[in-house]
């Protein structure tokens, strides 16, 4: 569920819609040798509901119904093209990198195993295009 109410959420400007929470996940980009970041960005959250269950499951939440949450089974998905959702990567040299990407950083979303909320991935920077691949759960 979100953790704040409905009547406390903000605007967000670049996407011309309220904001349940401020930072649903976060991204870093690391240097590989040293860890140390190099640029990041994060999602706000706008609606938390049941896009798609597994089999089995049955969707609960939609923001259609005003009722926001994820159920067991369940999860929601957010298309990669929606604005003001990236890592600027402007003034990064080209290299390897690492990107971490974390769900719920803040643990302001009640969850039964956070252990499963840290994703790396290996990033290729041409300079020009990235390329991702080994994406493993991390501890952090």
């Amino acid at each position: 569920m979100p953790n704040r109410a409905r009547h406390t959420w903000e605007w967000h400007s670049c996407h011309q819609h309220y904001h349940s929470m401020d930072e649903f996940s976060h991204y870093d980009l690391l240097e590989i040798s040293t860890g140390r970041k190099v640029a990041e960005g994060h999602k706000a959250s706008f609606c938390l509901e049941d896009t798609t269950c597994d089999f089995g499951h049955l969707k609960r939440y939609a923001c259609t119904a005003h009722t926001q949450g994820l159920s067991p089974g369940c999860y929601d998905t957010y298309n990669a093209d929606i604005d003001c959702q990236w890592i600027d990567i402007t003034d990064v040299k080209p290299g390897n990198y690492i990107l971490k990407l974390q769900v719920n950083p803040k643990f302001l979303v009640l969850e039964s195993d956070y252990t499963n909320n840290v994703v790396r991935c290996n990033i290729h920077y041409t300079g020009r295009f990235v390329t991702t691949t080994k994406c493993n759960l991390a501890q952090s």
